[in-house]
């Protein structure tokens, strides 16, 4: 997929910063403030214009303005990440990427979802940071292909409002406070939105509320982060009416799953603690986590329902202390504490002309267990000034990831009275009552080296690992009974320039990631460790003020990703691409200030194609989206935007699938259009 996004800012206030007074300090990457020019390794910022200026409906709208990203969107707010990676699917496949919301995962390691970062309230980020390829040296699991990070500092917004209007019966309306009382800086951010979806028996409803506050306490400075998310949605499935029926606009609103929907809540509270001392800072970060889901599995044969919770909580340390003008040491420890829980069930006997699907996939409770996990982990960086011009650091880490597994139903694959089923059993197995611990230790080694005030070089080496998902785990299939699997290990290399001077920001990385002892399932579906892949690629972050009227955007990537050995009891795909990865991934941005109220942006997004199975026999062409985004600045405190989505109206596939014989489709919304009116206060 390769995305070309032409963009022209809507924000006119802020289009005249020259790139030297913006995205100056990330924080992601090292854990720690670190000045951008001077980071060793690479980092994507999606800054607090370009948040505000696309106004995104959904998250994959504004993480393509990052190289080597693409969220491809499913029906409603679901998604499938990719990141330095193909788009990757399946139970342990959320596990691969690490998402966070100002610094806490949405989600506990073992228990992630692929589509969580619905989770997040990203309408009132300020800022989105994405750190590409391996980092378990400062995170620990799931930080294999990359971070994502949203953070907002809600006590410094200012108070305003808005609504927008859409299509497809689309309506949301935005709000944020922010006040001063006594010692305390207090914010607030709510979202309401509702849709009434473009397919049929589609569209969800969707309420998010974070409040942030900051004070002192004696010598501490605290910060508060708390938000709380609700999604009703109505899913529509994919289109499954042959080989391109996204092309047929008479096709479009179909949903063969009328019945398809997915309730999920989140709840997220995090307390900072920061004490500043000579040449010391101590941060103690307690956090709590709760999240609930139920859906209708629509894409497997028998529809069951899954549900799904997960009550943690926990805390990070960490110490960074001076130790002299040329060494700088931060220690570390992080703790995650997790109840979870899973029920799968089918409401109704199976519908099929296979007399083989009717026996094993019988009617009732198919899983009934609950997970109490635990992750340990110590962690350490020492960043070394070598020269005035040359900087190093080492970093190290060790997990402890234990599961205590209770099985609340018949062991093996019998049927929840249990009996057996026809054909050898039925398909789910549960396996006995467990404990599981999985010890890793990861290391990650870079140097740079500044050309001069504006120019930096740097490279970077990662031994990453992710442990296993609770669903590979325990959620078995064909009588697998005894389960012996173990993380995955993953190694990178990569090589980075940085330029910034002015009005220039530019940044190049290439990159060499290798997979080994991957997870995957056999023909038999069993979860099986042994499966290799390499990706490797090259990527590209431009921003360029070429006259302060107009300004430009660049990110794109070129990647390949392949499978490197056939593994047991699997197909023969050593040498093939990986499905779903396309090469050429782009995102252009022009931004013109047409006057000193109006301001105008057009977006062009293209995609490659790429293969949708791994025999790599069938493929999708690709596809060009056009927006265009116009902002008015009526007054001091009113403002109007306008957009049109799909300008050309293209008929294109947000994610095309393969499987089962069926071409399958994620289609993209024709010509659409929506308006917003905000009310600065």
């Amino acid at each position: 997929m390769s995305v070309i996004a032409l963009h022209f800012n809507a924000n006119a206030t802020t289009s005249g910063n020259s790139l030297s007074e913006i995205e100056t300090i990330v924080t992601t990457a090292n854990r720690a403030e670190q000045s951008h020019l001077k980071l060793i390794g690479n980092t994507s910022v999606i800054a607090k214009d370009a948040i505000e200026s696309v106004n995104a409906e959904h998250l994959n709208q504004l993480l393509s303005l990052a190289s080597g990203v693409w969220l491809s969107r499913g029906n409603g707010q679901e998604s499938l990440l990719s990141v330095r990676s193909p788009v990757l699917t399946g139970a342990g496949s959320c596990a691969e990427f690490l998402t966070l919301e100002n610094n806490i995962s949405l989600r506990a390691p073992g228990f992630c979802n692929v589509n969580q970062l619905f989770d997040s309230h990203f309408e009132a980020s300020d800022n989105i940071e994405v750190v590409k390829g391996n980092n378990s040296a400062r995170y620990g699991s799931n930080a294999i292909h990359g971070i994502i990070n949203l953070t907002n500092t809600l006590y410094d917004k200012p108070t305003s409002a808005s609504l927008d209007i859409g299509s497809d019966d689309f309506y949301r309306l935005n709000g944020s406070i922010s006040q001063d009382y006594h010692d305390v800086s207090f914010g607030a951010a709510a979202t309401i939105t509702s849709d009434g979806g473009f397919q049929e028996s589609s569209g969800y409803q969707q309420q998010k509320l974070s409040v942030g506050a900051k004070h002192n306490l004696g010598r501490w400075q605290s910060m508060h982060h708390f938000t709380i998310t609700n999604l009703a949605q109505d899913t529509a499935g994919y289109l499954q009416q042959g080989e391109h029926a996204y092309k047929d606009k008479s096709l479009l609103k179909i949903n063969a799953f009328p019945d398809a929907y997915r309730d999920s809540i989140s709840l997220r509270y995090s307390m900072n603690n920061m004490l500043e001392l000579e040449d010391t800072r101590w941060e103690i970060t307690p956090y709590l986590r709760y999240n609930q889901m139920e859906f209708l599995m629509h894409f497997l044969p028998g529809t069951p329902v899954e549900e799904n919770d997960q009550k943690s909580l926990g805390v990070q340390i960490k110490r960074l202390s001076n130790i002299n003008d040329r060494l700088s040491l931060k220690i570390g420890s992080d703790i995650d504490l997790t109840k979870g829980s899973l029920l799968q069930y089918q409401t109704a006997e199976t519908e099929s002309n296979s007399a083989f699907l009717r026996a094993v996939l019988p009617q009732g409770k198919h899983y009934d267990y609950s997970v109490f996990g635990q992750n340990y982990a110590v962690f350490s960086q020492l960043d070394m000034t070598l020269a005035d011009n040359q900087n190093a650091f080492v970093a190290v880490r060790y997990d402890v990831t234990q599961y205590k597994y209770t099985n609340h139903m018949a062991s093996g694959n019998l049927k929840e009275d249990g009996t057996a089923c026809g054909f050898g059993g039925c398909r789910y197995t549960r396996p006995d009552d467990q404990r599981t611990t999985f010890n890793d230790f990861s290391f990650s080694l870079g140097y740079s080296y500044a050309i001069d005030d504006n120019l930096i070089i740097f490279t970077k080496a990662d031994d990453s690992f992710r442990a296993p998902h609770t669903a590979e785990l325990y959620r078995l299939q064909n009588n697998q009974q005894n389960i012996d699997i173990n993380s995955v290990d993953a190694n990178q290399l990569e090589i980075g320039m940085r330029y910034m001077n002015g009005d220039l920001f530019a940044e190049v990385n290439i990159y060499h990631l290798e997979k080994q002892n991957a997870i995957y399932q056999d023909a038999d579906r069993h979860y099986l460790n042994g499966l290799e892949t390499r990706h490797r690629g090259i990527e590209l972050d431009l921003n360029w003020q070429i006259h302060p009227l107009l300004k430009a955007r660049l990110n794109t990537s070129y990647a390949k990703h392949t499978y490197e050995n056939n593994p047991q009891n699997g197909a023969t795909i050593k040498g093939n691409e990986i499905d779903t990865s396309p090469r050429l991934m782009a995102n252009m941005h022009f931004d013109w200030q047409v006057s000193n109220s109006v301001n105008t942006q057009l977006e062009i997004r293209h995609l490659d194609g790429y293969y949708l199975d791994a025999q790599n026999t069938q493929q999708y062409a690709g596809h060009t989206v056009s927006n265009l985004r116009t902002y008015w600045e009526i007054n001091d405190a009113i403002s109007l935007s306008l957009a049109i989505l799909n300008l050309f109206d293209s008929r294109y596939a947000e994610r095309a699938d393969y499987a089962f014989g069926n071409h399958r489709y994620f289609i993209g919304e024709p010509r659409n259009y929506s308006a917003q009116l905000r009310y600065q206060f």
